[in-house]
């Protein structure tokens, strides 16, 4: 029988970005040199998970205010989802191994988040292409929606690589990227969103048959999120592009409260990094995810 901790979506390693770091190193799950304080580390046998403390403002006391007008919470049409029994995607680890160290690294996660400010709004994203930011945005919107917690939704914005309907099994009735462009023009129209009942989520995906060059359109961006902040949301997690590459991420930034960056391990160098965050802002950063595997 196979063990299943070494199956599904590798473990999260939380860290704290922001200071010097050497061009062109790989990086590696020991090297501690990218932290602004010294990491406090969690007992092994719990969860492998490191967190720097915050040294900056919350990111939530720093967000614009809102581009949309103020208006009634938005309509929010939901269709039903049920996930089938075959198959599963392995990157949903909260689901396939809810007692497993890779489970409990990302409620690790959850909590560190929570600690930096309560965030409604986080971009999940990476420097490159590849370094596991799905995965983490997956687990960490399962995580903060763990048995009805919290009311989460889980956003899709990566145009030119959109998964989540894959990961979920499902075609969105309503594409979001199509939402963002009618919503642009008519922000009090409803919103379409699926839910899964079993995983307490709601997700506004992108259809994978869409234009592939089609551009994320920013303003259209911050309109959506400042209504669907209103819907009652808790959460709002987007599964964003990687950063280096295109100018995506930092559309979105100053409409989210913060900015979680994915990082391989042994594959993401400390250049990259340096320079995804010196594009969003060092301001906007609230940790780093090293992912093993």
């Amino acid at each position: 029988m196979s063990n299943p901790e070494r199956r599904g979506a590798p473990l999260p390693l939380v860290t704290q970005p922001m200071i010097a770091v050497e061009p062109e190193k790989v990086i590696d799950p020991g090297v501690t040199r990218i932290e602004v304080n010294p990491l406090e580390a969690l007992r092994p046998e719990t969860a492998a998970v490191l967190f720097g403390k915050p040294t900056t403002v919350s990111p939530v006391q720093g967000r614009p205010q809102a581009h949309a007008p103020v208006g009634p919470p938005p309509e929010i049409g939901l269709t039903q989802h049920h996930l089938p029994d075959e198959d599963p995607d392995p990157r949903l680890t909260l689901m396939l191994y809810p007692d497993s160290e890779r489970a409990a690294a990302f409620r690790v996660l959850r909590h560190h988040l929570l600690e930096v400010g309560r965030p409604q709004c986080v971009i999940v994203s990476s420097p490159q292409p590849g370094d596991g930011k799905t995965t983490t945005a997956l687990n960490l919107a399962l995580a903060l929606a763990e048995c009805g917690r919290a009311k989460v939704l889980l956003v899709e914005t990566n145009l030119r690589r959109p998964q989540l309907a894959d990961v979920f099994k499902f075609v969105p009735p309503w594409c979001f990227a199509e939402q963002l462009a009618a919503h642009r023009h008519q922000p009090m129209m409803p919103w379409s969103a699926i839910e899964i009942p079993q995983l307490w989520l709601h997700v506004a995906a992108i259809n994978p048959r869409i234009e592939k060059t089609q551009l994320l359109d920013g303003p259209a961006f911050a309109i959506a999120m400042e209504r669907l902040r209103l819907a009652g949301y808790d959460h709002i997690v987007v599964d964003a592009p990687p950063v280096l590459g295109s100018a995506d991420v930092n559309l979105m930034a100053d409409a989210a409260d913060a900015v979680v960056l994915a990082l391989r391990a042994r594959r993401s160098t400390t250049r990259d990094l340096r320079r995804a965050i010196d594009q969003i802002g060092a301001a906007k950063v609230a940790g780093t995810v090293l992912v093993q595997g």
